[in-house]
């Protein structure tokens, strides 16, 4: 029977357990996220790229680790989209395109009935987009989506249907990405 270093083993385990965050295109995403007194966990992250550049970082947030998007997506459950914007070419104009064009393509034929969800947010004459600027959708069941910029809240979209046309734009059958959806979905590809 071999002998255990003891010493190696703890180093490895304090090691481990110090893992507080990950970094993705040097931007660094907590392991972990509260919301609504729900300890979320890092899902996957990866990074959105449009206009021939890398322009954000995505993270998703669940209570419990998937692969599978639409469980992730259909789940009536605390969950969370973290996005920092990468590039400073991006600006509010751009960025309201990319949410408004993701929302479309998850949507479908029924993007008619989430258009206008949106339009209070991008009505905000003070709402600019910079990079380093950090966008999180956080869904909360019975509140809905909650979109907050730097951490402030900016306007909450009641509904677990919007949540999921939200969460499609990313992780739907025809996502804005697909390399973004297997990363966001812990399967890099």
């Amino acid at each position: 029977m071999k002998r255990l270093n003891w010493s190696a083993m703890l180093l490895l385990c304090g090691a481990l357990g110090t893992a507080q965050a990950t970094e993705v295109n040097g931007v660094t995403l907590p392991e972990t996220l509260e919301v609504d007194n729900t300890n979320l966990t890092l899902n996957g992250a990866g990074v959105r790229n449009k206009y021939f550049m890398k322009v954000y970082v995505a993270g998703l947030y669940v209570p419990q680790q998937s692969a599978d998007a639409a469980t992730i997506m259909n789940a009536d459950e605390v969950q969370a989209m973290r996005v920092e914007i990468t590039s400073s070419m991006i600006t509010r104009n751009r960025f309201q395109e990319t949410v408004q064009d993701g929302l479309k393509q998850s949507a479908g034929d029924e993007y008619p009935k989430y258009e206008h969800m949106l339009d209070e947010l991008w009505a905000d004459k003070n709402l600019e987009v910079e990079k380093g600027d950090v966008f999180e959708y956080r869904y909360v069941p019975g509140e809905g989506t909650r979109f907050l910029r730097n951490g402030t809240s900016l306007k909450v979209v009641e509904g677990l249907d919007f949540k999921r046309v939200l969460f499609g734009i990313y992780l739907g059958e025809n996502p804005v990405q697909d390399s973004l959806k297997a990363e966001l979905l812990g399967r890099a590809q």
